[in-house]
């Protein structure tokens, strides 16, 4: 089994009004705790979806395999499928991870890469709360390919539910989306 990894970095952080993902957590930019986790996982030049130009993508850019997403401002679908249109054919799974979520422990990355199957889709769950980054076997990523819009892989998980993962990581529920969850993100650093 050859499972990849993929980092969604390339919205538009409408709710934060700045690149969110630039902001400082702990002396670094917020995206690059999630993408370190991922190297730290033993995931190697994971595929990064990041905005053409933006500056998560020169941050990366040596580490990382950058899928440039024109059309990111219309939504983490139009990201989605971009990232899964350059995965290479010998992947069976994608753990597709969230660039705003720092604090997801290595181990956990190891542990669901290492849960997922090539048919199957595996979600974190900490404390009875689903959370990300999720497990996604090759069958499905058709359906991701062709997703547009805000919604992710919502619909998909609707139709097709995700084998639960148990874990105690907490970081797979958090997520810096708002200045106050970044200010949070921040007070755990203190």
């Amino acid at each position: 089994m050859n499972v990849g990894a993929i980092l969604l970095a390339a919205g538009s952080a409408r709710r934060m009004g700045a690149d969110k993902l630039m902001a400082d957590l702990g002396g670094r930019p917020l995206a690059l705790h999630a993408f370190e986790a991922l190297l730290a996982a033993g995931f190697d030049r994971p595929i990064v979806a990041v905005a053409p130009g933006g500056a998560v993508g020169a941050l990366l850019a040596d580490r990382a395999r950058l899928v440039p997403v024109a059309d990111h401002a219309l939504g983490m679908g139009h990201s989605l499928a971009a990232a899964v249109a350059a995965v290479p054919g010998d992947w069976t799974a994608a753990l597709i991870g969230l660039a705003d979520m720092p604090f997801v422990r290595p181990a956990t990355l190891r542990a669901l890469a290492a849960a997922s199957a090539s048919h199957a889709i595996v979600r974190p769950v900490f404390d009875g709360t689903p959370g990300h980054p999720v497990a996604w076997g090759r069958d499905h990523f058709p359906a991701l390919a062709g997703l547009r819009g805000d919604k992710g892989g919502r619909d998909i998980l609707a139709r097709s539910p995700p084998v639960p993962f148990a874990c105690d990581d907490p970081g797979v529920t958090i997520d810096v989306d708002t200045p106050e969850a970044l200010a949070a993100a921040r007070a755990r650093f203190l």
